[in-house]
C-alpha cells in the first residue's frame, strides 16, 4: 500500500493519488457536503483524464454481472417511489442516499487495475484504524468532544458508535486478513491495526457490533473452512482463536464497566416473555422486527415505498396497546426491515443476489480477496439485524464503494487470467 503510494508520488499520478485520498477520507466525514464536494472532483477528474473514451467506459460497466444487478437495484429504488403516496418525499429520500453511486460507480470501476483496487480496500481499512486510534485517545482520557458527547465513557469521536463500531469491527477482522496474507515486513502491522481496533470497537457501547464480531469469526470459519470442518487441528486452532477473543472482549467490557449493558439486554428479552412488553434498547428493536414482519405480510413483494414504510411504523405504534414506550419512533432499527419494507422481497433480493454473486465471483479468484469480502459483508449481515447499514450515512458510500473494489478485483482478475490461457494456447 504505502509502497504503491511512493511509487504514484515518484510518477505525480494525482488521479490515482487523490483516489487514495477520497477512501482514507470517506469514513470520517469531516464536513456536511464532503461526500459531494469530493465526489463531483473526482467525477470531473475522470471525465477529464477519459475525455475521448467515456462512451467505452461506461460500455464496460455492463460487462460485469454483480454489478448489473447492483444497478438493477439502485434503479428499483428509484421506481419505488411510483408507488408511495408521494412521490417527490419518496425520490427525494432514495436520491438522498443513491445519487452519488451514479457518478463514483462507473470512475472508480473503469479507472483502476487490480492492484489500486486492493491497496484502495487497504487505504480504507486503514483509514478505519485511523479512527480507532481517534477513539481510543479520547477512551484514555487525552481529550474530549464536549458538543456532541465524546468522552471515556463514550470515546465514539466526531460521528454516533453507531457507524463507528462497525468502522472498527471491519477494521479488526479485514486487517487481520490482510496480515496473515502480507509479506513478513508487513505482517506486524497489520496485526496491529486488528489489535487497535478490536480494542476500541471494545471501550465503545455498541454491544450490536461487539456481538457480531463473535457471531462474523464463526460464520466466516464455517464457511471459508466447511469441507474441512472437522479438521481436528484447524478446528483447535479456531476454538483457540474464538476463545481468546471471548476472553478479552469480556476482560474489556467488565474493566470498562459496560457488562451492565448486556445485562439490562438480557432483562429486557426476559420481560418480553413473560410480560410482552417491549421496553430498552434491545426490547424496542425486538418489537420493530415485529412490525417488520407484519408490514411484510401486506406488501411483500414490492413494499410500501420509501417512506410510506415509515408511516406505517408510526401508525403500528400509536394503535398498539402493547406498546407503552413514550417515544413514536421513525426507523425499524434493521436494515433488513428497513429494505424489505420499503422496497419489498423484490429490491430485498436484488441487493442480496448482487453481494452473493460477487463473493461467488471472488471465490473462483481471489482468496485473499475472497475472504476480504466476507470480513466486510457478513459482519454487515449481522448488524443490519440491530441496525441501520446501506440507509445510513457514510456507511452506504463505503458500502456500495467496496462493492466496486471488489468487483474490479474480480472482473479485472478474470480477464488476466483468460489472457494468459489464451497466450497459452496461441504458443
Amino acid at each position: 500500500m504505502f509502497e504503491d503510494i511512493k511509487e504514484r508520488i515518484k510518477e505525480k499520478n494525482l488521479y490515482i493519488l487523490f483516489i487514495y485520498f477520497y477512501f482514507f477520507m470517506m469514513p470520517w466525514n469531516l464536513f456536511k457536503s464532503q461526500m459531494g464536494v469530493l465526489t463531483v472532483i473526482l467525477f470531473l477528474l475522470w471525465i477529464i483524464k477519459y475525455k475521448f473514451e467515456i462512451t467505452k467506459k461506461i460500455k464496460e460497466i455492463f460487462s460485469f454481472r454483480p454489478l448489473i444487478i447492483l444497478f438493477l437495484f439502485i434503479i428499483f429504488t428509484y421506481i419505488s417511489s411510483l408507488w408511495s403516496s408521494s412521490f417527490k418525499d419518496a425520490f427525494s429520500y432514495v436520491n438522498s442516499f443513491h445519487k452519488y453511486y451514479f457518478l463514483f460507480i462507473p470512475v472508480l470501476f473503469t479507472s483502476l487495475n487490480v492492484n489500486e483496487a486492493k491497496n484502495c480496500i487497504k487505504v480504507l481499512v486503514f483509514s478505519f484504524f485511523s479512527y480507532s486510534v481517534f477513539s481510543l485517545l479520547i477512551f484514555l482520557g487525552l481529550f474530549e468532544i464536549v458538543d456532541n458527547g465524546s468522552n471515556i465513557d463514550n470515546p465514539k469521536g466526531i460521528m454516533g458508535y453507531a457507524i463507528v463500531t462497525q468502522y472498527m469491527l471491519i477494521g479488526t477482522i479485514a486487517s487481520f486478513i490482510f496480515a496473515i496474507f502480507s509479506k513478513k515486513e508487513h505482517k506486524i502491522f497489520y496485526y496491529t491495526m486488528s489489535i487497535v481496533c478490536f480494542f476500541s470497537l471494545f471501550v465503545n457501547n455498541s454491544r450490536t457490533a461487539q456481538v457480531s464480531l463473535i457471531l462474523s469469526i464463526i460464520t466466516i470459519f464455517i464457511i471459508y473452512y466447511k469441507k474441512e470442518l472437522f479438521n481436528i487441528k484447524k478446528l483447535l486452532i479456531s476454538l483457540l482463536v474464538l476463545v481468546s477473543v471471548l476472553t478479552i472482549s469480556f476482560f474489556i467490557i467488565e474493566k470498562t464497566n459496560k457488562m451492565d449493558r448486556f445485562e439490562n439486554a438480557l432483562n429486557q428479552i426476559k420481560k418480553i416473555y413473560y410480560t410482552n412488553k417491549f421496553d430498552g434498547s434491545l426490547g424496542l428493536r425486538i418489537y420493530f422486527n415485529k412490525v417488520g414482519i407484519e408490514a411484510l405480510k401486506e406488501h411483500p413483494l414490492l413494499g410500501f415505498g420509501p417512506e410510506d414504510n415509515v408511516e406505517y411504523l408510526k401508525n403500528y405504534q400509536e394503535n398498539d396497546k402493547n406498546y407503552t414506550y413514550q417515544k413514536i419512533f421513525s426507523t425499524y432499527h434493521s436494515e433488513h426491515f428497513d429494505l424489505i419494507t420499503r422496497y419489498g422481497l423484490i429490491g430485498y433480493f436484488l441487493l442480496v443476489l448482487s453481494i452473493l454473486y460477487l463473493i461467488y465471483k471472488l471465490k473462483n479468484i481471489n482468496k485473499e480477496y475472497y475472504l476480504i469480502s466476507l470480513c466486510i459483508y457478513v459482519p454487515i449481515f449481522y448488524i443490519s439485524l440491530a441496525n441501520a447499514t446501506f440507509a445510513k450515512k457514510p456507511i452506504n458510500y463505503i458500502l456500495i464503494s467496496v462493492f466496486v473494489l471488489l468487483s474490479v478485483i474480480a472482473y479485472r482478475s478474470f480477464l488476466e487470467n483468460k489472457d494468459i490461457k489464451d497466450d497459452n494456447i496461441t504458443k
